[in-house]
């Protein structure tokens, strides 16, 4: 059977560069500019009918000699927005973009005036998240979400609020979905969050007032085929909202929520290219399994007559791609439970930074880096009441990609 997966369809991309020239003066006179760096930061993008706008701050810091033959540094920030024709382009829309600094160009005007010139080129790519069944077989390997399950479900909230102040009509209630947060269990996907509140309404002084209020909720969707460690999501849509006045300060407040939950996973599959769609995809490069033990002794506040319980996670793993290899490095983040020797159990934490490095034929630096960590073994002894010696083992399961766009062959329309 051919795979079902979620995807990103490539709408279209195009490429554009703006020139942002501008004059800077200097805090103190210079005598020569040694260099100017400039980054983009803040990027922010929003896809309207057919264009891509992006707005963004382009840093600079410059680096100048003044007088006192002294190396003295000043930063500036310029605000810039530009647009990208992408035809077909439409509002929420995926937008993947790349923006590179080209050129630099300065020249020192006075000693307290610097011109500028700076030329940005933006490349802009617009993608659709959609479903489709491709071919698979003869082909390169690719890493997607392969979808488990998807379902709907609609709930209702109902409650009581009392207002502030005695009303005489309610004006509207507008409602938001805040913090929500998701859990995969056996066949189903549980949800927590925050139904917002806004309330209007017209205090009997004839003034428009504002309340707010915020409802925790837990629901569930049903999902067959869904368990832990898979990946969800949740799109929930208020369709209904119902509100009485049954007194001048109680209102009753009816309000539905339609949840869609979809459960992937990620697999590898290889898919067979040809005409179909052109998708923007995750190639396989290599992957590749490394283990790493810890070891230390660690020195506790009181005098321990026993070990209950050791607790371990990794935290804050970042990675590096060089030539066929990936740095990792991260945190072991473990916590301590003992036995004074007042009988009491207590408790310290304790945490180890560490790297290692995996070899991946193929690797080079830009690449895309998964990493799946777990921790093996804890192993402890009490070298004496105040020395506690330690050993962990982790693994590292670390797959690297590249992200491609490729033209594969699909089974029938694809949908959302």
């Amino acid at each position: 059977m051919d795979p079902l997966i979620r995807a990103e369809v490539v709408i279209g991309e195009n490429t554009k560069q703006i020139l942002i020239e501008k004059n800077v003066t200097l805090e103190i006179p210079a005598i020569k500019v040694r260099n100017i760096n400039a980054k983009v930061c803040d990027l922010t993008t929003d896809v309207i009918a057919d264009k891509v706008v992006i707005q963004g701050i382009l840093h600079k810091q410059i680096f100048f000699v003044g007088e006192d033959n002294i190396v003295h540094h000043q930063a500036e920030d310029i605000p810039f927005s530009t647009f990208v024709d992408v035809p077909g382009a439409e509002p929420c829309m995926n937008v993947q973009i790349d923006p590179v600094i080209e050129t630099v160009i300065f020249s020192l005007l006075s000693p307290t005036v610097i011109h500028q010139k700076v030329v940005i080129e933006f490349f802009v790519k617009v993608t659709e998240s959609r479903q489709l069944n491709v071919l698979t077989g003869e082909g390169p390997l690719v890493r997607v979400d392969q979808v488990i399950g998807e379902n709907t479900k609609q709930e209702l909230f109902e409650n009581f609020v009392t207002l502030a102040n005695a009303s005489i009509k309610i004006d509207d209630i507008t409602v938001s979905i805040r913090d929500l947060t998701t859990h995969v269990i056996a066949d189903k996907v549980i949800i927590q969050g925050v139904i917002h509140k806004q309330i209007f309404y017209v205090s009997t002084d004839n003034i428009e007032l504002h309340q707010a209020e915020d409802v925790n909720f837990s629901t569930f969707v049903d999902v067959p085929g869904a368990v832990p460690g898979m990946d969800v999501e949740v799109v929930p849509t208020v369709e209904f909202v119902h509100f009485e006045l049954r007194d001048p300060v109680t209102l009753l407040q009816k309000v539905v929520i339609e949840f869609f939950a979809k459960v992937t996973e990620s697999v590898q599959i290889p898919v067979v290219l040809g005409p179909g769609a052109l998708l923007k995809l995750e190639t396989v490069i290599g992957e590749n399994t490394r283990q790493i033990l810890l070891e230390n002794v660690f020195q506790l506040p009181i005098e321990t007559i026993k070990i209950r319980e050791i607790v371990a996670c990794i935290r804050d793993i970042s990675t590096e791609v060089i030539k066929d290899k990936v740095i990792i490095q991260g945190t072991l983040h473990k916590q301590i439970f003992f036995i004074g020797i007042d009988n009491l159990e207590h408790h310290q934490a304790e945490d180890i930074p560490f790297s290692t490095f995996v070899d991946i034929i193929g690797a080079t630096p830009g690449m895309n880096v998964h990493v799946a960590s777990q921790i093996e073994t804890i192993l402890f002894e009490l070298e004496n009441s105040t020395s506690l010696r330690q050993k962990v083992v982790i693994e590292f399961f670390v797959k690297v990609t590249e992200t491609q766009q490729l033209s594969v062959q699909i089974v029938g329309p694809y949908y959302f």
